[in-house]
């Protein structure tokens, strides 16, 4: 009988540790999901701005600024206009060459307070346009520019992490740049 009674402590002992160690995964694993879905919104959200940024810029609709404040009071999942350290665009816009100058010409606006080692601004000379792009704006002699002008938009947000596993996937630098206890992400659009 005694062992009897022994058998039944230790099975109750044995359920709660499986309980407890079975409750951790769990836990992990729904925070894990929260967490991912939060940065696949933000991520979503960033690079339809990028996009929408080198869309407007194409179009010639507005002046840089302008078009830098528009993108700047966004309300969506990012909420630029309540937290501008939490971001930054750079709108770079690359006009062909002249006939007094061959080489395209780069002209830079910025917006928002988010700085880092990771936060860089479009390279000069090209601006971060790719080569083959850039070979488009260089004025030849006699045939002129190719194109007339490209924009490149890059916008840079930090996510705050809302779970536990958000904040032990910071602090190893998964997802993107890490400082801290936020990662920074980064969207660029060629227009």
């Amino acid at each position: 009988m005694a062992s009897f009674l022994r058998m039944g402590r230790n099975e109750r002992g044995t359920a709660s540790v499986e309980l407890a160690f079975s409750l951790m995964i769990f836990l992990f694993v729904a925070f894990g999901i929260v967490e991912f879905g939060s940065i696949i919104n933000e991520r979503n959200a960033l690079t339809q701005l990028s996009r929408e940024g080198a869309s407007l810029a194409s179009r010639n609709l507005t002046t840089p600024q302008n078009m830098m404040d528009l993108l700047g009071s966004t309300n969506n999942a990012l909420d630029f206009k309540n937290q501008p350290s939490k971001y930054h665009i750079y709108l770079a816009q690359i006009t062909a060459g002249t006939v007094a100058n061959n080489n395209p010409v780069c002209a830079v606006v910025e917006d928002g307070g988010l700085t880092g080692s990771g936060v860089v601004p479009p390279a000069l000379p090209n601006c971060d346009l790719p080569q083959n792009l850039y070979d488009y704006l260089v004025y030849v002699p006699g045939t002129g520019a190719t194109v007339q002008q490209f924009t490149v938009v890059k916008v840079y947000y930090e996510h705050d992490p809302i779970t536990p596993v958000g904040a032990l996937a910071a602090q190893f630098g998964w997802g993107g740049l890490s400082t801290s206890n936020s990662i920074t992400m980064s969207s660029t659009a060629i227009f």
